[in-house]
């Protein structure tokens, strides 16, 4: 069985939620289908790869990078000492 599409619109209509399935999904997933729906409309800063070296200079400034390798060690220690 071949099925030829003329454009990519319809190969994407295809999988595209008909208009009134809002009220067919909030029923089955509650206030959360509305709040994800929210979330993916509002992108405040769009330079992802700025954000994560923020973050990640963050993590290291404020000194807990160090508290995870600790916490890393010390774990694997602790797992020693199991004998698992």
């Amino acid at each position: 069985m071949t099925i030829l599409f003329s454009s990519i619109q319809e190969l994407i209509a295809q999988f595209a939620i008909p208009p009134n399935s809002s009220e067919v999904l909030f029923g089955l997933m509650g206030d959360s289908l509305r709040q994800g729906i929210v979330l993916a409309q509002q992108v405040s800063d769009p330079d992802i790869m700025g954000q994560i070296k923020n973050a990640w200079d963050n993590f290291v400034e404020t000194g807990q990078i160090w508290a995870l390798i600790i916490g890393m060690v010390l774990g694997y220690l602790f797992r020693g000492f199991r004998g698992s």
